[in-house]
């Protein structure tokens, strides 16, 4: 697994948007968008931010960021939820990985004790996951630090059903819903991703992106060495004991 692509950042024009149940951003996630925008400046990225609060259905929040987004000259949308904690360092890492693609995503543990992460992975033909340095093949992830190509965004909301704005005014696509498949709820981010890839874009995580994911405690853990090496260990003797008979 290779370190991120050296690739320049310059002219890329960048909405970050964060959706907020009360206003409200962590200390640490205004730190970090503070110290991002000298920075930006500095590799000629041009960054808008949205956020939306005051809105408890999370789906409504992220249409709206999308209709700001859309409404925007930026090129590539990036979901920071208010709770997932990225550095400077990540959000450059997490742009640099994202050139010439769909869709990315950097992980972060459940906020539970068990510290699961928010993904399904993608196999080859061959059983085999799927890398590209750094980067590995996702069917699914979560949208807490997820980094959109406006291309995606633009063809999954041509397609999506239409609401009034809440303002009672202008057409707001849904892009992010919740649904059902085979009778299991599937969340907005899952469901995003399930669109996506209906429409032959691909989903990719940077695995050495792992982030802290804040509620009664900061939840932190390590997804490369804790999921994806131990998966690529199991797979590999899976295909040894076929071999072996």
């Amino acid at each position: 697994m290779a370190e991120e692509k050296r690739v320049s950042l310059e002219g890329r024009k960048l909405f970050i948007g964060i959706p907020t149940y009360d206003g409200k951003l962590n200390i640490k996630l205004a730190y970090t968008l503070a110290a991002f925008m000298p920075v930006a400046l500095k590799h000629g990225i041009s960054v808008k931010l949205g956020h939306v609060s005051g809105c408890s259905i999370i789906t409504m929040a992220r249409n709206s960021l999308v209709d700001q987004f859309l409404k925007s000259d930026c090129t590539e949308l990036l979901f920071i939820d208010a709770d997932v904690i990225p550095t400077v360092e990540d959000i450059m890492r997490l742009m640099a990985q994202s050139t010439g693609r769909d869709v990315t995503a950097g992980m972060y543990p459940r906020r539970a004790k068990d510290r699961k992460f928010f993904m399904d992975f993608y196999l080859d033909e061959q059983d085999e996951l799927v890398f590209d340095g750094a980067m590995m093949r996702a069917n699914r992830v979560g949208t807490g630090f997820m980094w959109i190509n406006r291309h995606v965004i633009e063809k999954i909301a041509e397609r999506a059903p239409k609401y009034l704005g809440p303002d009672g005014e202008g057409q707001i696509a849904s892009v992010f819903e919740f649904s059902m498949l085979d009778g299991k709820f599937v969340g907005e981010d899952y469901n995003f991703c399930d669109k996506a890839g209906m429409l032959g874009y691909e989903v990719w995580i940077d695995v050495e992106i792992c982030l802290p994911h804040l509620g009664t405690e900061e939840f932190t853990n390590d997804f490369k060495n804790e999921v994806v090496v131990p998966l690529l260990e199991s797979l590999h003797k899976a295909k040894l004991k076929v071999a072996n008979g």
